[in-house]
């Protein structure tokens, strides 16, 4: 999280919070009955069921500081998590408020039912253990480091002995924990895995020089690379091909309406249109997918 989780300066990104209202919320919604289709800054006109228990108004967690997931432009929170959950509020019929909150913490504010989603964040078997997850990116990882230093190769063994800064609990931790373990049994030098609180931290240590590199989604990195210019550049292996969706509380019966809602939004071209602003649309897909396999066909 993704996103996934602006890195572009640097900074940890800050957002004013807002309206908190939470899911067990008092409201005429009947659950489980058609929605209306007045809330919401959304563009659909379709209508999606939601599960008996998504009473009161629905709140997704905002994790700034993963372009182009989510990150600050003139002060607002935009990107295509931020963007993609205001659009449900066409879908839905209800208006889905939003709220500043870090990866962790809205991953466990879905279990607790204070979100009815946590956008962004990768499809993995783990996690599937724990929730029901909704796809609607597909993506992979690779290295972002500074122009002129000495470039990563595009083998996982390359980067033994080398520093490699990421965000805490983020998808490539085992990855390159494990790669590490085989580098140290080959004789080279273990990897040093740093991690930050966010992405623009895990970039301000690449251009700090405290890491050789650091590794997300390359529409995350691809976007910081394009976004500073001439400081950085893009390389190395390309590893864990991975969707990006919506983890969403297991059992709830939320995985399938929050499907349904980016299908609507496919259907009316309103889920395009988002991606072309983040320049994401190569990452799209063509119907959103409840619990899919963990390691999508490249």
């Amino acid at each position: 999280m993704k996103i996934r989780k602006s890195i572009l300066a640097g900074t940890a990104a800050v957002v004013a919070a807002g309206v908190l209202t939470a899911c067990s919320g008092s409201s005429s919604d009947n659950g489980g009955s058609s929605p209306k289709n007045s809330a919401g800054s959304g563009t659909s006109t379709a209508s999606v069921q939601l599960p008996a228990g998504a009473k009161g108004d629905l709140v997704a967690p905002m994790v700034i500081g993963y372009p182009p997931y989510a990150m600050l432009e003139s002060g607002k929170a935009v990107g295509v998590d931020v963007d993609l959950a205001d659009a449900l509020s066409g879908p839905f019929g209800k208006k889905v408020q939003q709220k500043k909150d870090s990866f962790e913490n809205a991953l466990l504010g879905v279990n607790r039912g204070t979100y009815f989603g946590a956008f962004g964040a990768d499809v993995t078997a783990e996690r599937e253990k724990s929730f029901d997850q909704v796809a609607f990116l597909e993506d992979h990882y690779e290295f972002l480091s500074l122009k002129g230093s000495p470039a990563i190769g595009g083998s996982m063994d390359d980067l033994c002995g080398k520093k490699i800064s990421m965000v805490a609990a983020s998808s490539s931790i085992p990855v390159l924990k494990e790669q590490s373990t085989t580098c140290v049994k080959a004789g080279k030098g273990a990897i040093d895995v740093k991690t930050f609180a966010d992405q623009g931290a895990a970039t301000l240590a690449v251009r700090s020089k405290q890491v050789d590199a650091t590794t997300a989604t390359v529409t995350n990195l691809g976007y910081v690379a394009k976004q500073s210019g001439d400081v950085f550049t893009l390389g190395g292996p390309h590893y864990l091909s991975v969707y990006i969706g919506v983890a969403t509380k297991k059992g709830s019966g939320m995985a399938q309406s929050v499907a349904d809602g980016i299908d609507a939004l496919i259907k009316d071209g309103s889920y395009q249109k988002i991606l072309e602003r983040y320049g994401v649309e190569k990452a799209g897909v063509t119907k959103a997918l409840v619990n899919p396999s963990p390691n999508p066909t490249n």
